[in-house]
């Protein structure tokens, strides 16, 4: 009996032992961990951010294509306008009749 208290003794004593020493130990990785924290809180900011950016990135070029379609359009537009304009004052000067009228 004596020797299994004598041994619950060194183990109390080991285990005081190394509470002691891994103290340090775990006040260290409790603020490493509270530094991981913060880096994946600034982690997922970044990420809602870039989120966001790609968003307004697509939309933004979403509408630069339609102003560019729109502006095409108009252009194309314009230039059979006066092409028809020019034919009309060719055949006046020729004094030419369409026949497609």
């Amino acid at each position: 009996m004596n020797d299994n208290k004598f041994l619950n003794q060194i183990g109390d004593l080991i285990d005081k032992k190394l509470d002691k020493k891994l103290d340090p130990i775990k006040a260290d990785l409790k603020g490493v961990k509270k530094q991981l924290d913060t880096v994946e809180m600034k982690v997922e900011l970044v990420n809602k951010r870039v989120g966001k950016a790609q968003q307004e990135l697509q939309q933004s070029i979403k509408q630069s294509q339609e102003d560019t379609i729109d502006t095409l359009s108009a252009l194309i537009h314009t230039g059979y306008n006066l092409h028809e304009k020019r034919i009309k004052t060719i055949e006046d000067h020729l004094q030419i009749t369409n026949p497609q009228q």
